[in-house]
């Protein structure tokens, strides 16, 4: 997949970035060896004479070439005896690439390195979607306080989240979340997406009208932005739609969301879509073929229980509440302004 050029440019400047780092570190090593143990780099310098040497007598087929070898042999010895005595390792000389695959180079023989992939797939996630909540949405804090009537069913329905997110590849099953607003369907596919990303895997999340703007900029004014965002949406390992039902409904949209959800199927990659209708509300908004798509195709998760968000909004008005009545009854039990009788230091009130 061709990923959007100003992404492969960070990608590449993270990489080169890796790399001198890498490189300053193992100056500094060995700027430490030439003060502490000056011995250890004049018997490095010997060995990498000694090695050019050989190449060299090999080369021209020299006879000498057994007696470099030897002295080859005895260096390394030295060389051996001396880190030893210092404590270090040859891997202590070394830079310490972020990976040791490609030395931080992001190519192997001309073909992509995968640490370079993960990166891009990380860019893509962090700039291209629209996913401002995402830090704050995990499974840890799914909490399940909340869904005190249906608390078995949701738990399965994390737990079934977790191992998705944890056995995830590109065959894994399409997933629809549906139920009322403010059940965790959000963050549950979020917390599903950063499991993924972390993984490797190029995840895109979108809300529903963000994306349909996004591919009618495509369709209709050709912008490479809008075309790279179209490619990636359509060829990604994992796409998450939020809140489908939420944009608005024309015949454009009915096609776009058909086209995108076919085209995945037909590819054979899977899609998580997060939404407050049921099947025979998408089968109202999308027509027949869009609900028979996913009907045939997505795993039904539904979500249960009392809006969340409301939930959290009153326990903030009864803290508000109860932390304002505390302090009614602090100052109501205090006698002077200042909670001190001014003639507690033997200074008289006026």
């Amino acid at each position: 997949m061709r990923y959007p050029k100003k992404l492969e440019q960070h990608a590449d400047a993270i990489l080169s970035s890796r790399r001198q780092e890498a490189i300053r570190g193992q100056e500094e090593v060995q700027n430490w060896l030439r003060t502490t143990h000056p011995a250890i780099l004049d018997c490095q310098n010997k060995l990498a004479r000694l090695l050019a040497r050989l190449g060299i007598a090999k080369i021209r087929r020299s006879s000498c070439g057994k007696e470099i070898e030897a002295q080859i042999d005895a260096t390394r010895r030295d060389l051996h005896d001396l880190m030893s005595g210092a404590q270090i390792s040859e891997d202590d000389l070394l830079p310490k690439y972020t990976c040791p695959e490609c030395q931080d180079r992001g190519y192997i023989d001309g073909r992509p390195c995968a640490c370079r992939q993960m990166i891009l797939n990380r860019l893509v996630y962090e700039q291209l979607c629209d996913v401002s909540p995402a830090q704050s949405c995990s499974f840890d804090n799914f909490d399940l306080h909340y869904y005190a009537d249906h608390c078995q069913d949701m738990a399965k329905v994390l737990k079934s989240g977790e191992r998705y997110a944890r056995d995830f590849c590109k065959s894994s099953k399409n997933l629809l979340f549906y139920g009322g607003p403010g059940l965790g369907k959000t963050h549950l596919s979020l917390a599903i997406a950063g499991e993924v990303v972390h993984s490797g895997h190029l995840v895109m999340y979108a809300s529903a009208p963000h994306l349909m703007a996004q591919l009618e900029d495509a369709k209709f004014r050709q912008s490479e932005d809008g075309l790279e965002y179209k490619a990636i949406i359509y060829g990604c390992d994992l796409l998450v739609i939020d809140d489908l039902g939420a944009e608005l409904i024309t015949r454009y949209t009915q096609s776009e969301v058909y086209d995108l959800i076919n085209a995945r199927l037909n590819i054979g990659i899977p899609t998580i879509i997060n939404t407050n209708l049921t099947m025979d509300g998408i089968h109202k908004l999308y027509t027949n073929r869009v609900a028979s798509r996913i009907a045939g195709s997505y795993t039904e998760v539904q979500f249960q229980g009392r809006d969340i968000r409301l939930q959290k909004r009153v326990e903030e008005m009864e803290a508000h509440e109860q932390k304002t009545q505390t302090s009614h009854i602090r100052r109501a039990a205090t006698p002077y302004p200042c909670g001190k009788n001014p003639q507690d230091d033997g200074r008289a009130a006026v």
